[in-house]
Formats: structure tokens, sequence, C-alpha cells
């Protein structure tokens, strides 16, 4: 790697950080250019503005995401506890994801909070979640369940805590009243 791609990576990584502790709101070109030891001003030859900055992050972010919808594939054999054991070990990534569910009124953000959630959802999530609680909707119906799940998990995840057990306790939770209400709303439904 050149000195200058290793220059312009060590912006978008500590960029990256800075955005999943931080927000999007309080990136700090000054503050990431003391913490990496290169010049401010050569944020500004590699990436112009903090708009473009921004597009790479999130570039980065949806590779991160592509890698874990493959290594979950790969390595997930069911929702709990595999996918909470993996998702522990990306602590920076699902900062910046709850980041992104925080500042859904951006488009871009919202778009790509969605765009990541549905690709977990089709590559591996769904299959895991449907066997592990005996699923037999359709799979809009299921996609449906599964995004109420996400929407209310992502809502209620405390940064703070993203230890493998606290992360499954607050799905399994959220999971049952959705099934419990998904169940009573069938009942009154049917009658």
């Amino acid at each position: 790697m050149s000195k200058t791609n290793g220059s312009k990576q060590k912006w978008i990584e500590k960029g990256y950080e800075h955005f999943a502790l931080y927000g999007p709101d309080n990136l700090n070109i000054n503050k990431i250019s003391k913490d990496i030891g290169l010049a401010r001003t050569t944020f500004y030859h590699y990436f112009g503005d903090l708009e473009i900055f921004i597009d790479e992050l999130l570039n980065r972010h949806w590779k991160i995401c592509l890698e874990f919808s493959v290594t979950a594939s790969k390595e997930c054999k069911k929702l709990f506890p595999d996918v909470y054991i993996l998702l522990e070990q990306y602590p920076i990534p699902l900062k910046f994801s709850k980041q992104l569910f925080l500042n859904r009124h951006i488009l871009s953000f919202n778009y790509l909070f969605v765009k990541a959630y549905g690709y977990h959802a089709n590559h591996f999530a769904l299959k895991l979640f449907s066997e592990q609680f005996n699923l037999n909707q359709t799979e809009e119906d299921l996609t449906n369940l599964w995004t109420t799940v996400g929407e209310s998990w992502f809502s209620r995840l405390d940064v703070n805590d993203l230890s493998a057990k606290t992360m499954q306790l607050l799905a399994e939770g959220i999971i049952k009243s959705v099934l419990k209400f998904t169940s009573s709303n069938n009942l009154y439904i049917n009658q």
C-alpha cells in the first residue's frame, strides 16, 4: 500500500470510529487529524469536503456489512446464541449502525441502514429466525416480523453494553413480545 493510500485509509478508519462513537453531527476533522497524526490539510487533499468523507465512511460500513453477512452465513447455525456471539466481535460497526438508525432522517443514512438490515435478513437472519422459532409465515410476513424486531432492537440497543448475552436477552424479549402479539392478533383476525 502506498503512503498516500495508507494516509487516506487512516482518515477513513478513524473517521468511521468517530462517526460510530460520537455521531455524524460531531465529526471533527481537527480531532481526527490529531488522533491519526496527519495534517488537517491532508483531509482536504483526499476528500475535499465533509460530504465526500461521509460517503467514504458509508462505503466502508457497507463493506463491513458484506463481510459480516458472509461470516454469519458460514459460522452461525442458530440465531441464539451464534449471531449475538458474532455481533459482539463488531462493536464499532454496531455503534455505526446505531448512529445510522438514530439519524434516519438523513436519506443516505436511512438508505444504508435499511439496505444492510435487509441484506443480512436475506442472507442468513430470516432463515435462522424462522428455524429458531419454528415459524411458517410467508416470506413477506416473516420479513415484516424480522423488520419489527430489528427496529425495536436498534431503538433499545445500549451501545455501552454490547456483550453477546445482553444483546441476545434484548432480542429474546422483543421476539417473544412480537410473536405473542402476532399470535393473539391472528386469533382476533380469524374470529
